[in-house]
């Protein structure tokens, strides 16, 4: 909600005149406001105490290392359990399975988990974009 300084002036004269806010709480208010401004100039001019060439440095020394490092650690972070090309089916199955039943109704999930238990995932699968595709 954006007010112009006139109706802020309004709202806080009517606010106090209902005494729903004190002159205490709008003069802490404005005291946590000078505060922040204080702060952020002080770190303003920490960063431009900062000479370029301590920046160049700086960059430098995250450039290749830094890189190389990461995409080593996320190459062992995927590296897991060999998958043989039977369970990767199977798990690509299910997640087209549970994709797909995700969206249905109670009533309609229990329709597709009946026809996984007698006949098999590919099946259930079929009924369930059927029915997904109709809601």
């Amino acid at each position: 909600m954006k007010l112009s300084p006139d109706q802020s002036h309004y709202v806080l004269d009517v606010l106090r005149s209902q005494r729903k806010i004190r002159e205490a709480q709008i003069q802490k208010a404005l005291k946590g406001r000078e505060e922040e401004i204080r702060s952020l100039r002080e770190r303003l001019a920490a960063l431009e105490q900062i000479s370029p060439a301590a920046l160049a440095r700086g960059r430098r020394r995250r450039g290749r290392g830094a890189r190389a490092r990461v995409l080593k650690f996320r190459k062992s972070a995927r590296r897991g359990v060999q998958m043989s090309p039977r369970v990767r089916a199977l798990r690509q199955l299910q997640g087209k399975y549970m994709g797909y039943v995700r969206r249905l109704k109670p009533a309609d999930k229990a329709r597709v988990r009946a026809v996984r238990e007698k006949q098999d995932i590919v099946a259930a699968i079929r009924l369930a974009k059927s029915l997904g595709s109709k809601a």
